[in-house]
């Protein structure tokens, strides 16, 4: 109940966070100053120093933050710092200073950094986290780690690039617990990388790497408090050794998806207790007598292995331990009763999707009947033979059963007889049911949860459920119905009293049954995805459903929301009707919902939103309207929403014309003294909106944070355009037809919040004099894509701005003038791209400016840079890339020691410049005339990691040791050999499309042991080119691109077997007309991604995706010229073994023939939605 609670609290905190005063992107718990946990994700963001604030958590996901300045959070008492998918190469040394004693957990997730931040982590004497998941860290060492050693418990380098250990790199850590290894590109595990070993290590993770075996004498390294291995998707094929002197106690070992095809008598000898065993996924096909010989298991998994039969002898010394047993997924055809009768212990046992035809063990003698403990019991799976239940044993404490198949088609009392009160949950999925009869429960009256998922009923007794009435608590009755039954019979949930949870939706029904308003404990309801065409009212009572917390009835046919047809229901948080078709909402339709939370209404035919429609809903936080046909919306139907919360409502994509008063209706039921104080977001976008009424936005004048008006129609701006509004801090007026906006009243305004403006996607022709006077706290500009020649001098004047965006305009001069001095100090990133600039101001005109991190000058006419850059004394991002340059050697003169990121991509330059650059991490040098890189170029750029040399004329590979990414693609490179990439030892992805290779060695690759991502085409020139021959020792590698030249479609270059990590196939290039049936027949892991982009392929047929040996899930990126497409899903439900379903599909770009060939979309985007 504690935890619960304090779950609770955190919820509450986040869901109703307001919006920070220091950024319109960021939601903050409190107010200012202690502002609890902050949330800054998927937008731009600029940190302001919060030193005088108190905060808890701080979280920075996808904001495009390339650096975070020093001293940012000192002071703060900061617990927790989190921070993902961002483009940080590196962190500052003093980022964590003043966090020594308050930070426990730092999360830097997916970034790109490539060491362990030594420099920052040192003195955090209370961090007990370092999660670093998702960089590109290639080598760790004691020394970087050295500041946390005293605290770290839980050490996490996931995913990244690591091959090696040094020797005893974690015995410095004496309280580490937890390391995850997992993801990275290791080939062994020394044992002297413990030696000595942390004293409390419990969890280790080695999944997804490259080991290759596993040795006793490893695992024994690593700590006498060992209990949680995991080795999954590894190349392990043994695990039999030596014996060592002491035996391994441990809680879990995972072996899945290796490459262990036998497991050899005592295999499990150097472990005395192993709780739970797993080798799922491997390609197992013999398990020798004794192979757990001498090892206590409780749990043992060999699902989705090649076991054929079932040896009992293998499994001897197991009989009294074993309790779980998992063989779900092989091609077992039989299973003897004497086979579970030796595990006095076992009581869960799985055997779904095999190949069961003979049910020996179900009839076993009536003497030993009682000898039977099982507890859950899973015969699932089509390909199993059908189980007539009373051909089962008395299975006196069965507590749960499923099964697919019945051999017989209606459900009887007597089918149940076997069964006691014990058994709490029955699962008949795809069990082929038509028919229910009465009374069926007269033996297992204490059945809690029932579920009838994919079924065909046609017929059930409203008598079905009488015996389950002080029971049933769950009753699942999804896609169970034939769609013969439109309606239950009535009375058959009336007797279920204690049903918490009712799921019967993605069927036909076309009412919901009367039974509904007398089931008193109903939590949650599920009839989404049927043909319910009304709802009336009395359905839903609040003396009744006094527990109900969620209602889902999206995706019917319900016309109209009669008046109290939600009403006095005390619990409810969230109502989903979205895609219905619904088009009249009376009023008092909902009303006295004290907890309501979330209203979904999108995707409907509702024209008018009137008055008294919402009564009484104070914590209402989010309102969705989207995706319907209104045409006038006012706020006097919330003046009783969300007084209690903060409000989001989302009216975009309608048919409003105009926002006004139109009629005597709004004057009287919204005066002028009545203000809406609850509502902070407002989405308009996507509309028609020409013009907007002096006095509309009146009632959310003093709350409105963020207010979005892009896509609609606005032409001209009239001075009352958006009246004063001092909280407002997002505004965005983008994709409209403004051309004049010097008469915008917001901009006059005192408008002590605004953070960001967007006006890109306009008409602009210029920037009127004081437009941004007022505007003291604007951070963002965004006026892109408009038609501005010029801006007048000093008119850009916000003194905190930090970004401004003037890209796609007509711009002839760079506009360093037209910044106050103020906000030319302050500015980080300036887009000038896209414009008419032809040449680049002198230095001293720079040196206001002394804060710009980033300048894009791309796609202009610049010629030259000269000393331009001298005074930018911060800048680290330049991109010239798309003008017709002359470098010099001074160009860079000023920004050697700061300068991170260069593109010269496209300046028609034919020689590399000099570039002393010590800094420099990304060099782009693509679409040039380049036909020789200098040898020494390395020793200028020593920290380079990333090279893109595409496109230009050199004959070899350049010598770039360091490099972690290199783009060679379109060059004159004619020969690969084996000794090419010799000295790319830490290369993770190469582009080599587009070469005229005639030579190409077929181990050219192999040396690449940690290349994760490889471009690689056809090459007509070489002979006998197969991709997975040539990539065979590429055991690291996942991403797979592939650019057809000169043949019509994929041929024998890409049949074969690819190794075992590889998921994601891309595919593209004008000349691929058609995709061969044996596509996908070479990929091992159970999961794959196929990404078509840019090709001629006109169909995909469905099979590509039959008989896949190893891919259970596939997931479909289209972007290109196709038609029509089979369906891939052969499969019900996700990882089904030897089956594949369609788990996500992406589609644009292309050219659809609507018709019949893909109408199997709509059907399995419900099906999705089952799921």
């Amino acid at each position: 109940l504690i935890i619960f609670s304090i779950l609770l609290m955190l919820w509450v905190s986040y869901t109703s966070a307001g919006v920070c005063h220091f950024d319109a992107y960021c939601k903050c718990s409190s107010p200012h100053p202690n502002l609890g946990q902050i949330e800054c994700h998927d937008a731009t963001v600029f940190l302001p120093r919060l030193n005088n604030s108190k905060i808890f958590t701080l979280s920075l996901i996808n904001n495009r933050m390339e650096n975070l300045p020093p001293y940012l959070l000192e002071g703060t008492g900061l617990y927790k710092l989190f921070i993902s998918n961002n483009p940080l190469y590196t962190l500052h040394e003093d980022i964590l200073s003043g966090l020594e004693w308050t930070l426990w957990e730092l999360h830097i997730t997916y970034c790109k950094l490539s060491n362990i931040p030594g420099k920052a982590l040192s003195d955090l004497n209370k961090l007990k986290t370092l999660n670093l998941t998702g960089n590109a860290i290639s080598n760790i060492n004691a020394e970087q780690l050295r500041g946390v050693a005293p605290s770290l418990q839980t050490l996490i380098l996931a995913n990244n690039h690591i091959s090696t250990l040094p020797p005893g790199i974690f015995s410095s850590l004496v309280l580490l617990e937890v390391l995850d290894l997992s993801g990275n590109a290791l080939l062994s595990l020394e044992p002297s990388v413990f030696t000595p070993a942390p004293l409390k290590l419990h969890f280790l993770d080695l999944s997804d790497n490259l080991i290759e075996k596993m040795y006793y004498k490893q695992l024994s390294n690593v700590g006498p408090s060992l209990r949680t291995v995991d080795l999954s998707f590894n190349r392990i094929t043994t695990i039999i050794d030596e014996v060592g002197t002491s035996k391994l106690n441990l809680d879990s070992i995972s072996l899945d998806y290796n490459l262990i095809k036998v497991l050899e008598s005592f295999s499990m000898r150097n472990f005395h207790v192993s709780n739970k065993t797993s080798f799922k996924g491997n390609p197992l096909e013999d398990i020798k007598p004794n192979a757990f010989q001498g090892c206590k298991i409780v749990e043992l998994i060999l699902s989705e292995c090649r076991l054929n039969a079932i040896d009992p002898e293998s499994f001897n010394g197991l009989e009294n331990t074993l309790h779980n047993l998992d063989l779900t997924g092989n091609n077992i055809t039989s299973l003897d009763y004497s086979f579970i009768k030796n595990f006095t212990a076992l009581r869960n046992l799985h055997l779904e999707h095999n190949f069961l035809q003979e049910m020996i063990w179900s009839t076993p003698p009536k003497e030993n009947e009682d000898n039977l403990q099982l507890i859950q019991l899973h015969l699932n799976g089509v390909s199993n033979k059908p189980v007539n239940l009373q051909s089962l044993p008395k299975l006196f404490h069965l507590q749960h059963l499923s099964v697919s198949r019945l051999p017989q088609a209606s459900l009887a009392p007597n089918d149940l007889d076997v069964f006691s009160v014990e058994l709490g949950t029955l699962k008949l999925i795809e069990s082929g049911l038509k028919t229910l009869n009465a009374n069926l429960f007269t033996q297992a009256r204490g059945i809690k949860t029932f579920d009838l998922t994919d079924n065909s009923i046609e017929k059930i007794d409203s008598k079905c459920f009488v015996e389950l009435s002080h029971s049933l608590e769950n009753l699942i009755l999804t896609h169970a119905f034939s769609h013969k039954i439109s309606t239950l019979p009535r009375g058959l949930l009336k007797p279920l009293q204690k049903l918490n949870i009712l799921k019967i939706n993605h069927n036909s029904l076309t009412k919901l049954p009367q039974e509904l308003n007398t089931l008193n404990n109903l939590q949650i309801l599920h009839a989404h995805d049927n043909k319910i065409d009304a709802l009336y009212s009395g359905i839903f009572k609040g003396d009744v459903h006094h527990k109900l917390c969620e209602i889902n009835l999206s995706f019917n046919k319900i016309i109209k929301i009669p008046t109290n047809t939600f009403i006095d229901l005390v619990k409810l948080i969230e109502i989903n009707l979205a895609d219905n078709m619904i088009s009249v909402v009376e009023e008092g339709a909902f009303a006295n919902l004290h907890y309501l939370t979330n209203l979904v209404l999108r995707g409907n035919k509702i024209i008018n939103i009137n008055a008294e429609i919402f009564q009484n809903l104070p914590s209402l936080m989010y309102l969705d309207l989207a995706y319907n046909s209104i045409m006038h919306f006012t706020f006097a139907s919330l003046d009783q929403v969300g007084t209690l919360s903060t409000l989001t409502m989302n009216v975009s994509h309608n048919r409003i014309f105009e926002l006004s008063y139109n009629s005597s209706f709004d004057r009287k039921y919204l005066p002028s003294y009545i203000k809406v104080n609850h509502a902070t977001i407002l989405d308009l976008s996507h509309n028609n909106i020409t013009s907007i009424d002096r006095n509309y936005f009146l009632p959310v004048q003093d709350s409105l944070t963020h207010l979005y008006l892009s896509h609609n129609s606005l032409y001209n701006s009239s001075r009352d355009l958006i009246p004063d509004m001092p909280h407002l801090q997002f505004l965005d007026l983008s994709h409209n037809a403004l051309a004049d906006i010097d008469q915008l009243h917001v901009l006059e305004s005192s408008l002590i919040m605004h953070h960001v403006l967007i006006l890109s996607h306009n008409k602009l022709r210029d920037i009127p004099e004081g437009l941004f006077t007022s505007l003291d706290s604007l951070r963002q500009i965004d006026i892109s894509h408009n038609s501005l020649y010029s801006i007048m001098d000093a008119i850009i004047s916000p003194p905190y701005l930090v970004n401004l965006d003037l890209s796609f305009n007509k711009l002839t001069r760079i506009p360093l003038s037209a910044f106050s001095s103020t906000s030319a100090t302050n500015l980080l990133y300036l887009n000038l791209s896209s414009n008419k600039i032809s040449s680049v101001p002198s230095a001293d005109s720079f040196a206001r400016f002394t804060k710009l991190l980033s300048l894009d000058l791309s796609n202009n006419r610049l010629s030259d840079v000269g000393n331009s850059l001298t005074f930018l004394r911060s800048l680290t991002n330049l991109n010239l890339a798309h003008n017709n340059l002359h470098i010099g050697p001074k160009d860079f003169s000023g920004v050697e020691k700061t300068l991170r990121h260069l593109n010269l991509a496209n300046v028609t330059i034919n020689y590399v410049p000099p570039l002393s650059l010590p800094s420099l991490l990304t060099l782009d040098i693509s679409h040039n005339n380049i036909s020789y890189i200098p040898s020494d170029l390395n020793n200028n750029l020593t920290n380079t990691k990333y090279l893109n040399a595409a496109f230009n004329l050199l004959q070899s590979v350049p010598v770039f040791p360091q490099l972690e990414s290199l783009c060679l693609a379109g060059n004159h490179i004619q020969s690969l050999g084996n000794s090419t990439f010799t000295d790319f030892r830490q290369l993770t992805e190469l582009d080599i499309r587009r070469l005229p290779l005639k030579e190409f060695d077929a181990d050219a690759l192999s040396i690449l042991s940690g290349l994760n991502k490889l471009h690689i085409s056809n090459y007509e020139n070489v002979l006998n080119f197969n991709i997975p021959r040539w990539i065979k020792e590429n055991n690291a590698l996942r991403f797979l691109r592939y650019e057809n030249q000169g043949s019509s479609g994929v041929g024998p270059e890409f049949q074969g077997d690819f190794p075992r990590k590889v998921s994601h196939i891309v595919l593209s290039g004008l000349e691929i007309r058609s995709l061969p049936d044996f596509l996908l027949k070479g990929i091992k892991t159970p999961t794959v991604a196929l990404i078509l982009k840019n090709t001629t392929v006109e169909n995909i047929p469905t099979s590509i995706f039959t008989n896949l040996p190893h891919v259970r899930n596939v997931s479909l990126y289209l972007e290109g010229n196709l038609k029509t497409i089979g369906n891939p899903s052969n499969a019900e439900t996700p990882n089904t073994p030897r089956k594949t379903f369609l788990v996500g599909l992406h589609m644009c770009g292309n050219h659809w023939s609507c018709d019949c060939q893909i109408g199997w979309i709509e059907t399995w985007l419900r099906k999705r939605r089952q799921f």
